[in-house]
């Protein structure tokens, strides 16, 4: 490799780099929740890429050890919140602006080889002509869970930067699908 590509290479590296930083995305942990025996953090950080961030849900001993990935997301398909259940064996993963939630068999996640889990089973309250936004996510049950919904208005989301609810949250119940 001539020294001219090295330095075309190197400089795209750079620009998509700093491309991505200017845009906000960076490799931090947006999420770091302990297992309720402490034994266990699920943690979401950002993946910087050109045109996402990504995200990448873990689980990490209590000493920051890496224990397994759970799976990677793209850029629609944030963290917004992670809840354990109260035996430990489940994670439920919110991606607010879309009220989605996603339910991690933790003990399955484990037992399993790392890259044999694509994908956990999901909840989607919204929908293209119903936009709502998830939050203030519980569990109420080992199988049953609780997630506040509002409608919000995309526009008005992109021009401030701010999701706001159109109207009162309303809160949902619903059992926690297994796989």
């Amino acid at each position: 490799m001539t020294r001219s590509v090295k330095r075309a290479i190197v400089l795209l590296l750079v620009v998509a780099g700093s491309g991505c930083h200017s845009f906000g995305c960076t490799n931090r942990v947006l999420w770091r929740a302990p297992s309720p025996d402490g034994r266990l953090v699920a943690v979401c950080q950002e993946v910087p890429i050109f045109d996402g961030p990504e995200f990448d849900v873990r689980l990490e001993g209590a000493d920051g050890t890496p224990v397994r990935n759970l799976y990677h997301a793209g850029d629609a398909d944030g963290c917004s919140e992670i809840v354990w259940s109260s035996d430990g064996r489940t994670l439920a993963v919110v991606t607010g602006h879309v009220a989605r939630v996603r339910f991690v068999d933790v003990s399955r996640a484990l037992q399993s080889e790392p890259s044999t889990r694509f994908f956990w089973p999901q909840i989607d309250l919204s929908s293209e002509t119903n936009l709502l936004m998830g939050k203030d996510l519980r569990f109420v049950a080992l199988d049953t869970v609780e997630l506040t919904t509002c409608s919000y208005n995309i526009r008005e989301t992109q021009r401030t930067g701010e999701k706001r609810c159109l109207s009162p949250g309303v809160r949902r119940r619903f059992s926690v699908p297994r796989s």
